[in-house]
């Protein structure tokens, strides 16, 4: 028997969230991928007079409305984990936004814990430098590393002048 097409593609991204936190980005992504499998066309009864974008998009715009869908945690979750895995700034920008996080999400999240701890770069990079064992090279090689892993030059001063 077939489903209706916005009940089936409704309930895998349910599926797809109760075993993965994602962004909605992701779970378009996903739909989109399931709409282009063959199996998913015998399986379904696709409305006339809605295209597949806007069945997709209603879609993640209720599990958005429903909370189902939670940027705001799962950023908040992902920061956390980069930051402890001690990478620069920088790094956790372009790690957020390949998770498929809105940009100016990313920048208002990063602007907020910067206003929190105006240091937490330098945080991050001290620890980076205790953890890697760094601290017993020279000035030049020290610079090198950190600049290899994206901290800000005003970081990397600051770290090597303490």
């Amino acid at each position: 028997m077939k489903k209706k097409a916005d009940e089936f593609l409704y309930n895998e991204a349910v599926k797809y969230l109760g075993k993965y936190p994602a962004t909605k980005k992701k779970i378009y992504e996903i739909l989109e991928k399931k709409l282009r499998n063959k199996r998913t066309y015998q399986k379904i009864i696709f409305p006339e007079n809605i295209s597949k974008k806007e069945l997709i998009d209603n879609i993640v715009q209720k599990l958005d409305e429903l909370k189902i869908i939670n940027e705001s945690h799962f950023i908040e979750t992902v920061f956390h984990y980069y930051e402890q895995s001690l990478f620069s700034l920088k790094k956790i920008k372009n790690k957020l936004f390949q998770k498929g996080f809105e940009k100016s999400l990313i920048e208002e999240y990063i602007s907020k814990k910067i206003s929190e701890n105006p240091d937490l770069e330098l945080d991050i990079l001290k620890r980076f430098i205790l953890r890697k064992k760094l601290s017993k090279l020279e000035t030049g090689e020290l610079k090198k590393k950190l600049y290899q892993q994206s901290f800000s030059e005003n970081s990397i001063y600051k770290a090597i002048r303490d």
